[in-house]
């Protein structure tokens, strides 16, 4: 299936590693042009050795939303257009607990994506483009996950405000959706990590899933670019879970 997405101009936060890593190279394998960001220059240095295409990085905390700001505006300047935001950064489940940690998630995933979307709407109202919000399965059921509940509370806030983007700009022709992925591993990543240092938790993760396996970012990534792309031009204001039937609810 051809996507459309040659020569498109895709913005990508949290491209250096993980799923954003793989949504990066997805979009450049179907010959978009990506702007992306990692919170360090090293991050991006790594990244940029496996990518093949036009693509740059730029180093910037999401939670800086000045610095979102200007590098948006930035990317429209150096391109003439944005045509897809895809919005991946976290501060993650990693966060210490407390209000400390609350504080990061409100900042990071939450102010940062808002200061993302506000500087890219102009340009997407003029390219018909699109938004993609990276979530979790976790804003939708409770899975019970190690580390500060803001992780899924704050995703769960990302989803309702892709909604209202999604009828807010719809007649504008912009449309904004959420991918909510399951459990995803990652070499090096949360769950490497918890499979190392909490061994029964990660079995009991993997035995409850149906599949009997977890997922990986290129199958994220899947997802996030049939949105992205015009062949899903009547999909908008939806959250799809990318859990290979590991949340249980009935989606309705």
């Amino acid at each position: 299936m051809d996507l459309g997405l040659k020569d498109k101009v895709a913005l990508v936060t949290g491209g250096s590693r993980g799923i954003g890593h793989a949504i990066v190279k997805a979009l450049l394998s179907e010959g978009a042009k990506v702007e992306f960001t990692a919170r360090g220059q090293e991050g991006i240095d790594a990244a940029m050795a496996g990518f093949d295409g036009s693509v740059s990085g730029s180093a910037i905390d999401s939670a800086d939303t000045d610095a979102v700001t200007n590098w948006v505006n930035a990317c429209a300047d150096k391109h003439g257009q944005i045509d897809i935001i895809i919005s991946n950064t976290s501060a993650g489940g990693g966060v210490e607990l407390g209000l400390p940690g609350w504080r990061q998630s409100l900042d990071t995933d939450i102010l940062g994506t808002v200061a993302l979307v506000d500087a890219a709407l102009p340009h997407l109202e003029k390219s018909k483009g699109n938004i993609v919000q990276i979530a979790t399965i976790t804003a939708v059921e409770d899975h019970d996950f190690p580390g500060n509940p803001s992780y899924g509370a704050v995703k769960a806030a990302l989803v309702r405000y892709m909604g209202r983007i999604a009828v807010s700009y719809g007649a504008k022709g912009v449309r904004a959706n959420t991918v909510s992925p399951g459990p995803i591993f990652v070499e090096g990543g949360a769950w490497d990590w918890i499979k190392e240092n909490m061994t029964e938790y990660y079995e009991r993760d993997m035995a409850a899933h149906p599949q009997g396996r977890m997922g990986t970012p290129e199958e994220v990534a899947d997802a996030a670019l049939f949105l992205a792309s015009d062949r899903a031009k009547w999909v908008t204001g939806q959250n799809i879970c990318v859990d290979g039937g590991f949340t249980k609810r009935i989606h309705f």
